[in-house]
């Protein structure tokens, strides 16, 4: 059954995946750090606690940010954070056909294009697929929730170890699958 309307709490679900999925999926750009900055995000960021540098500080904060992102998330130790990767280490594996098909039940043009260039079964996409689909397409979202993302708490934790701004987004993301995975909240 399809939610008509969709409850506050499974809005701020979607708006908190879809931080997460475009945070995971490459690094911070200066036009990320910017939208970053809208005074609407502040009390989320703050709770998850991903603090942002000062006007004045950003371009060295970006590049310190781009070598964290490329040590905690393309090394083999943590990354990158594909599952066909995690699960049946390769790429273009079961998972990714899997995840193909599900957006393509739900109508969601969900390609490279839309994963920005990344696997579509990276844990980015499948986070971004998820808020596409959970209320339009709730079946396709709980598929994403059974099959897609436990894998992701393992690498997670690694990342997560390594504090600063990426443990932060790992922390929160790990609390997000959580939340999604826990049957209370089905």
């Amino acid at each position: 059954m399809s939610d008509v309307t969709e409850t506050e709490p499974r809005a701020a679900l979607r708006a908190v995946a879809e931080l997460m999925g475009r945070l995971l999926l490459r690094e911070l750009t200066a036009d990320d750090l910017t939208a970053l900055r809208d005074p609407g995000l502040a009390p989320a960021l703050a709770e998850l606690g991903l603090e942002l540098p000062a006007p004045a500080d950003q371009a060295a904060w970006l590049e310190q940010r781009a070598a964290d992102y490329h040590d905690r998330f393309l090394r083999p130790q943590t990354g990158p954070l594909v599952q066909s990767l995690w699960s049946q280490g390769r790429y273009e594996g079961d998972a990714t056909v899997r995840v193909r098909q599900l957006a393509e039940a739900a109508g969601v043009e969900f390609q490279r294009e839309a994963a920005r260039g990344a696997a579509v079964d990276h844990l980015g996409s499948l986070l971004l697929l998820w808020a596409a689909t959970a209320g339009p397409a709730p079946a396709v979202a709980s598929e994403i929730v059974k099959e897609h993302l436990a894998w992701a708490l393992t690498p997670l934790g690694q990342i997560e170890a390594g504090e600063g701004f990426y443990g932060a987004v790992a922390s929160g993301t790990a609390d997000l699958i959580q939340v999604l995975t826990d049957p209370a909240h089905a």
